[in-house]
């Protein structure tokens, strides 16, 4: 299914996945307890989060135990989850990402795709012609990119 979000974050448009930025806006939730955030992830999610806490060798918090991300391995040095600018390079057809975007570079997350804001009604018809379901929500797609 074609169906994304996007919005303003600092300046840039990000696209995501409907569903994917539900599951990363609620992943950046403050949650009070890890337990709470096993009973609200999705499965998805949070075998994800397991598998990264074994992947790294590290105990999975109890669920008692206050929820911070940054415990997760991998997290705090930005290498999960994923970074919505970032998936755009591969989510986005080629054709609208060579007209309208620039792809940038970071001394330590990589590479990732730049959308500038004042070009967004002619992103968003380009995406349309690919099959795009493109619906603004700024504060959904801040959430799920960490902001």
């Amino acid at each position: 299914m074609n169906e994304y979000v996007y919005g303003d974050v600092a300046g840039e448009l990000i696209f995501i996945k409907s569903d994917a930025a539900e599951q990363l806006a609620l992943l950046h939730s403050e949650f009070a307890t890890w337990g709470d955030a096993k009973n609200s992830l999705s499965a998805e999610s949070w075998t994800d989060v397991v598998e990264r806490f074994a992947d790294g060798e590290t105990d999975l918090p109890a669920d008692g135990e206050v929820y911070d991300l940054d415990t997760v391995p991998g997290h705090a040095d930005g290498d999960w989850p994923a970074w919505p600018a970032r998936e755009m390079l591969r989510d986005v057809p080629q054709s609208v990402r060579e007209q309208y975007g620039k792809v940038e570079d970071t001394i330590h997350d990589g590479e990732f795709l730049h959308f500038d804001v004042s070009d967004e009604v002619d992103i968003v018809q380009a995406l349309q012609t690919h099959g795009w379901t493109c619906v603004r929500d700024d504060a959904l797609v801040r959430k799920a990119s960490g902001h």
